[in-house]
């Protein structure tokens, strides 16, 4: 067992606090939990933070100890796996678990966290392996949340669904339940389809497996009735790395507290080229001579670029009659300004650009629906027209964008140039977008301003550490 000698509550009093923060490494959890571990560590907590080794540079510029975590093998596990016929996986299935195990690459995850004698450990609440491994030890263990609301609750719509409390049938409290049925059917459905599948060896099974092991009682503890896949903790306190006053009105569970946006402007990010620059700052400049009388129009997809062209295409006329108009593209490392041809005049398009910088000197954003982006524009008083990616909880961001009047959803299949100038049009001239803005733009720095996120840890660090037989009576065979 490990933790400090005695499991008294914590005073203020005492030494600084010994903080692990643990993510996978994805962009949106890596900035997000950078900025937190950033504001603990100004309030004197020594912040280790543990994630795969693409990420040490940045962990490393803010000056945190950092801890590599083993990569997991599970995906090479899956194509090695599937390449054995039927009969001969599920005869050896015992043997084959035994090999997922291992791929997951959290056996020395434990002692590693042991060694390190944290006061408390925060964690990404999708991995959901070195969760397990950690409930092993008498640590306090708090989750990170960079979804919108995940939970279950009366008129709240499912994150993945574009759908707003009051809007049309489905938001309607009928309509949401009926949404969140849906949501549960389809889960159940996944959960047997891959269990059938990959034979046992799908990472649910794995899950139980090592819940098993681990003596963690995974019926008890976790709920596969929320939105996240495959499943949430019931007893875990969740830090959600945003505001409320972005969600749909809702009284969080219990368990959930909002700390506020996580804004990360101190970044080591890619750097553009001399040309590149000097292009940009002239395009900046040139709009900071005009006094107002010029706009920028900035377009930025992240991962979701490469299945947009058709929509970079219908931006390129945005500007052919707004001769006052400038648009700088990002297509985010996954293409070359090159491929897009020959430029229309005022249309600028770059590999990647340092998107904080450029939020500081442009007036719209075009975005996919990524909370990043979205909190980035809040706080930089930008308004948002957003063609929605699809993904995770993109669908759930754009009603929210909407219900707060923060920005438009465009129509990604039928919006043409004269469509998406004219939400541009209405973005400059109707004066609720920016009301709506400021409003919670105001909300979201008072998260920072009131300490939110450093009084909520100093809460968890003050309360006892868990009693770890209450996790594993009853575990999961």
């Amino acid at each position: 067992m490990m933790g400090p000698s005695t499991d008294a509550p914590r005073n203020r009093e005492d030494m600084p606090a010994r903080i692990l923060c643990v993510t996978s490494g994805l962009a949106g959890m890596l900035y997000s939990s950078v900025e937190l571990a950033r504001r603990l560590t100004a309030a004197g907590h020594r912040l280790t933070y543990a994630s795969y080794p693409h990420t040490r540079d940045l962990v490393e510029l803010h000056g945190f100890r950092f801890l590599p975590l083993d990569r997991s093998r599970y995906d090479e596990f899956l194509e090695i796996d599937r390449k054995s016929g039927a009969l001969n996986r599920l005869f050896n299935l015992s043997s084959r678990r035994q090999r997922a195990i291992e791929s997951l690459a959290v056996d020395g995850f434990a002692d590693r966290v042991s060694a390190l004698q944290p006061d408390l450990v925060l964690i990404d609440g999708e991995m959901h392996e070195h969760i397990i491994a950690a409930s092993e030890l008498s640590v306090r263990l708090a989750l990170l949340n960079t979804f919108a609301s995940i939970w279950r609750q009366p008129g709240l719509p499912p994150t993945h669904c574009m759908v707003r409390p009051g809007v049309g049938w489905k938001g309607t409290r009928t309509g949401t339940a009926l949404l969140w049925f849906a949501l549960r059917l389809k889960k159940k459905f996944k959960v047997s389809y891959l269990g059938v599948r990959r034979i046992g060896c799908d990472r649910l099974s794995i899950l139980r497996q090592l819940a098993l092991r681990s003596s963690f009682d995974i019926r008890r503890e976790t709920d596969n009735s929320q939105w996240l896949t495959p499943f949430t903790y019931r007893r875990l306190p969740v830090l959600s790395l945003h505001a409320l006053e972005f969600e749909f009105p809702h009284l969080p569970p219990e368990l959930v507290q909002y700390v506020g946006p996580m804004v990360l402007k101190s970044r080591n990010d890619r750097k553009m080229t001399p040309d590149e620059q000097s292009e940009l700052e002239a395009v900046f400049e040139r709009r900071r001579r005009a006094r107002g009388e010029r706009k920028i129009i900035f377009a930025g997809f992240g991962s979701e670029l490469s299945t947009r062209l058709s929509l970079i295409e219908r931006l390129f006329g945005l500007v052919r009659d707004r001769l006052n108009w400038d648009l700088v593209i990002s297509l985010s490392g996954r293409m070359k300004p090159a491929d897009l041809g020959r430029l229309p005049e005022r249309v600028y398009a770059y590999s990647w650009v340092p998107q904080m910088t450029v939020m500081r000197h442009v007036d719209a954003v075009v975005t996919h629906g990524g909370i990043n982006t979205i909190d980035e524009c809040v706080v930089n008083g930008l308004p948002m027209l957003v063609y929605c990616g699809n993904e995770t909880d993109m669908a759930g961001n754009t009603a929210r964008i909407a219900y707060h009047g923060i920005g438009i959803a465009g129509d990604l299949r039928r919006d043409s140039t004269a469509d998406i100038r004219q939400h541009i049009d209405r973005l400059f001239s109707e004066p609720g977008f920016t009301v709506n803005l400021r409003r919670l733009r105001h909300s979201y720095l008072a998260y920072a301003e009131n300490r939110v996120a450093e009084r909520v840890v100093e809460s968890l660090l003050g309360q006892q550490l868990p009693d770890r037989s209450s996790l594993t009576s009853g575990a999961d065979s």
